[in-house]
């Protein structure tokens, strides 16, 4: 079974076809690129491949998308996500509150939720900072690895990086390009 499923998918938002008979599968353990030009449907896949697509009320859609098998909206806690603008992600003032919300969400025990926040952190070259630090004192490329640290720290199968750069200058761009390398280096983590 392939982790990741998508067969005949199409969706539209009004009048508007945003994906069309988009067929393709992920295994296990692979990265796997996908390119466009802007409004092409990436951020669109990447949020049904989420279970974040939204249902008929949200446009029309057809196909399948399955995690490990099960549709993609029933798969939520086993996919995270890190969008293109880290400030849609932070939502806690403070460093180690913020990188903790996911974990929370999914009631991991709380002293299991404090060591997968500092493995995370550590993972993605956080660890040095007070978990009480201020999020809005840290720089965008900072503010995009908090991002990527709170996804880890959920443990999911699948990791889906909508364009993690795109807001960011370039010393940002070297910083989470380098955190995104040694995750996958360190978990073999399944990365879209």
């Amino acid at each position: 079974m392939h982790m990741i499923e998508v067969k005949g998918l199409q969706k539209a938002f009004g009048s508007e076809q945003v994906l069309k008979d988009v067929s393709f599968t992920v295994d296990k353990g692979e990265t796997v690129a996908v390119i466009g030009y802007s409004g092409a449907g990436k951020s669109t896949m990447m949020a049904g491949l989420a279970g974040v697509l939204g249902g008929d009320e949200e446009g029309e859609q057809e196909g399948s998308l399955t995690i490990d098998g099960v549709d993609a909206r029933e798969a939520r806690g086993r996919v995270g996500l890190v969008l293109q603008d880290p400030d849609s992600q932070i939502i806690l003032e403070r460093l180690g509150d913020d990188a903790a919300f996911g974990c929370e969400n999914l009631n991991v025990p709380r002293e299991e939720i404090w060591q997968r926040v500092r493995e995370s952190l550590d993972m993605v070259g956080l660890g040095g900072l007070e978990l009480d630090r201020s999020t809005r004192h840290l720089s965008g490329g900072q503010r995009q690895r908090l991002a990527l640290a709170g996804v880890l720290a959920m443990k999911p199968g699948l990791l889906l990086l909508d364009e993690p750069t795109a807001n960011l200058d370039p010393e940002g761009v070297v910083e989470v390009h380098d955190a995104v390398k040694k995750v996958i280096e360190a978990t073999g983590q399944t990365m879209v």
